[in-house]
């Protein structure tokens, strides 16, 4: 169970590390400005879904292709 399942967050997305929930630093620029642009959509994405209990949804850093969402 993540941290945010344990305080009772509906909509989790699953991004950067504790460090850098919203980036990676270790990325070169114009590949972290990708990455956080698609964690930014996906977040959007998630507010707009229904969802009747805790959700996950994964964005991957490497390709640009989002792991989609789905209840955990």
């Amino acid at each position: 169970m993540s941290i945010a399942e344990s305080v009772g967050a509906n909509r989790i997305i699953i991004g950067g590390d504790f460090t850098a929930p919203i980036g990676d630093p270790d990325l070169p620029c114009d590949r972290e400005e990708a990455y956080r642009v698609r964690i930014l959509e996906k977040s959007v994405e998630a507010m707009k879904t229904d969802v009747s209990g805790p959700t996950v949804f994964s964005v991957r850093k490497d390709d640009g292709e989002d792991e989609g969402g789905g209840a955990q």
